[in-house]
């Protein structure tokens, strides 16, 4: 059983993509994993139709922002929801203009109430 169309993991950490992709995958959901935000982009260009975008800032090739910047200019994605997952802290988040934003280490119950309170 899922619970209508997958999340979207967008994290370079190997190790925790997998995570939460296993814990999405245990609550029901389908989770759809991708270690940039160039390769999460063509998946959505592709006709990919997620219900929520759990998004790094910090990766290599497209980092959270410029994913964020191109999913903002595409009208038929713009409005895809995005809960930022971040390590950083002291830097401007406003550009990102996520619905969300977790700061690492994010426990699993409190990723579990941002995907409840955030999926469309």
């Amino acid at each position: 059983m899922t619970n209508g169309a997958p999340i979207l993991v967008v994290d370079d950490d190997t190790d925790l993509r997998e995570t939460l992709g296993e814990l999405l995958s245990e609550e029901g959901y389908e989770a759809v994993l991708f270690g940039n935000g160039r390769s999460a982009l063509e998946f959505l260009r592709d006709g990919g139709e997620p219900r929520l975008i759990l998004l790094d800032l910090m990766m290599p090739e497209m980092n959270g922002w410029q994913f964020r910047e191109e999913q903002l200019k595409d009208e038929r994605l713009r409005d895809i929801p995005v809960v930022v997952m971040t390590a950083g802290r002291g830097f401007d988040l406003s550009p990102v203009t996520a619905r969300e934003v977790l700061f690492k280490p994010i426990g699993l119950g409190q990723l579990l109430d941002a995907v409840e309170r955030n999926a469309r």
